[in-house]
């Protein structure tokens, strides 16, 4: 698809041109595009429901990858039993079979990561987070702008979850940042994706934090430790609960009602695409109206109903994406 439209150009510039179709000094490389999902496993949604019609709305997934042009990563977070073998059956047969699923194991708990990539995998590995229930899960890929380290996580922080929890267990790094048990999540998932590729990598790192920009939590990723908020420096706005916009969370996760009604809003963002840049990197976000027509920008994505869903599902999870589309400048 993107890439075989990509050499068959390079091949008629050698032809016409007489001369190697590679960038010219100066030229930005090709860039990434990121899809950060969590897609709703469905166990506390009615039990004729089939887990909140998942078929239907793996089905919905699929689709609309294919019509985002297939981005070169996806990941997945609440991937249970049931998703990861709607998946299996259904990721092969989009996108010309180009997607390889990363992770992709049998879970053994209701919630587990996958990521679904075109890009050449180097190495991957799981990490349980404190409390012992979360994982983040990493995988390095080779890409046009270098080695590119992508962690995908899903991390507890719900309002009514406790804070302030002592972690006796937590590794030296959470100690040293001084956070507690929730805290120390974000801190481990970050450390996983800085601790691969070398010096020249660009880092991923994205997920549900189940917390929003206000929190500390996401202070340490963008204050202290260096990460870019991509929704942020693409200029989108900040989450409004009055229109929905730019939010990407408060949809009932326990009903297959709140999946088939347009009108349904959300609440808050609490799930972010962050990225670190080594200095040879000036980061270059194309915006959410898709500038460079490469079907994908930065911001939510299909935060719009799909209002010809599979068996009336208008909206594949309780969550709405984000997406990520940058290079390096």
């Amino acid at each position: 698809m993107r890439k075989l439209l990509v050499a068959v150009t390079a091949m008629a510039l050698v032809v016409t041109a007489g001369a190697p179709a590679f960038a010219g000094a100066g030229e930005a490389p090709d860039g990434v595009r990121i899809v950060n999902f969590n897609v709703l496993h469905g166990v506390f949604c009615p039990p004729d429901t089939d887990g909140c019609q998942a078929p239907d709305r793996v089905d919905l997934l699929v689709r609309q990858l294919e019509e985002a042009d297939c981005p070169e990563v996806v990941g997945l977070q609440e991937i249970n039993k049931n998703l990861a073998q709607l998946l299996d059956d259904a990721v092969p047969e989009v996108c010309d079979g180009e997607y390889t699923i990363v992770f992709g194991s049998t879970p053994k708990g209701l919630d587990t990561e996958r990521l679904l990539t075109t890009l050449p995998v180097v190495s991957t590995k799981v990490v349980k987070l404190s409390g012992n229930f979360r994982t983040a899960s990493r995988a390095t890929l080779k890409s046009d702008l270098g080695p590119l380290v992508v962690v995908t996580t899903h991390q507890d922080g719900d309002p009514d979850a406790p804070t302030g929890l002592v972690c006796r267990t937590c590794p030296p790094p959470c100690k040293d940042a001084g956070v507690d048990l929730l805290g120390c999540q974000t801190v481990v998932a970050a450390k996983l994706a800085d601790d691969a590729g070398g010096a020249k990598a660009v880092r991923v790192l994205m997920g549900d934090f189940n917390v929003t920009p206000t929190s500390g939590r996401y202070g340490l990723l963008t204050t202290t430790d260096g990460w870019t908020d991509s929704h942020v420096a693409a200029g989108n706005p900040e989450c409004d609960p009055a229109t929905s916009v730019s939010c990407t969370a408060g949809r009932d996760d326990k009903s297959i009602e709140s999946l088939k009604d347009p009108s349904v809003r959300q609440a808050e963002r609490i799930d972010f695409i962050v990225v670190k840049a080594p200095s040879s990197c000036d980061l270059t976000f194309d915006p959410r109206a898709d500038d460079d027509g490469d079907g994908l920008g930065t911001g939510l994505w299909n935060d719009q109903p799909a209002l010809d869903g599979p068996n009336g599902i208008v909206w594949v999870s309780d969550h709405t994406a984000n997406s990520a589309d940058f290079t390096c400048a």
